[in-house]
């Protein structure tokens, strides 16, 4: 029997789809284990030297922003005149901008980094939180655990926003216990798959 042009085995599965559907876990699988190292790598990096992670951050945001200014122009030219905008000339001047400002005044982008690791630290919190919550019913999941981490990650993103400039090494020490968390939690959720 055939369903759109395919043959179906006895029990009605499509075997080529079977076939991609077992190596598109594996694939899966694999990205989530590898994303587990790479967060854990991260934070183990922002925890043995936070200053310097904190300003190698803070040059890689300026780099990121001059490349993608560079990048902009490069769209540009590369289209149609007909399709070309004043936006994206403004738009590449403001990346460039932004970030030759971030390679010559390290200390307020830092502190502009802060703030936005801190608001990363504090979404992060609250994605514990809701997920403490939502694996409570399942036995043994130590939710408990989970919540209080996430109350804690809350906390430290709170901090981040009263005290930036005071809080910059803080932050990266606990943006590095956060991310070994999560990057751990990660290798754990791949390898159970």
């Amino acid at each position: 029997m055939s369903l759109m042009g395919t043959s179906e085995d006895i029990n009605g599965f499509i075997p080529w789809e079977v076939t991609m559907n077992q190596s598109l876990f594996k694939r899966t699988k694999a990205s989530i284990i590898i994303l587990g190292v790479a967060l854990t790598l991260l934070g183990m990096g922002f925890f043995i030297a936070p200053a310097a992670s904190a300003l190698f951050l803070v040059y890689v945001c300026g780099w990121a922003f001059i490349f993608a200014g560079i990048g902009t122009i490069v769209g540009y030219f590369r289209h149609d005149p007909a399709d070309r905008g004043a936006a994206n000339i403004v738009l590449a001047v403001v990346e460039i901008v932004l970030g030759i400002f971030i390679m010559v005044w390290p200390g307020w982008s830092m502190m502009y980094l802060v703030i936005l690791l801190g608001c990363v630290i504090f979404m992060t919190g609250v994605w514990d939180i809701f997920d403490a919550f939502s694996i409570r019913h399942i036995e043994g999941s130590r939710w408990g655990l989970w919540l209080v981490l996430g109350i804690l990650t809350v906390f430290c993103g709170i901090l981040t926003f009263i005290t930036p400039f005071s809080m910059a090494e803080a932050i990266m020490l606990v943006g590095g216990i956060c991310l070994i968390f999560d990057g751990v939690t990660e290798i754990c959720l791949g390898i159970a798959l």
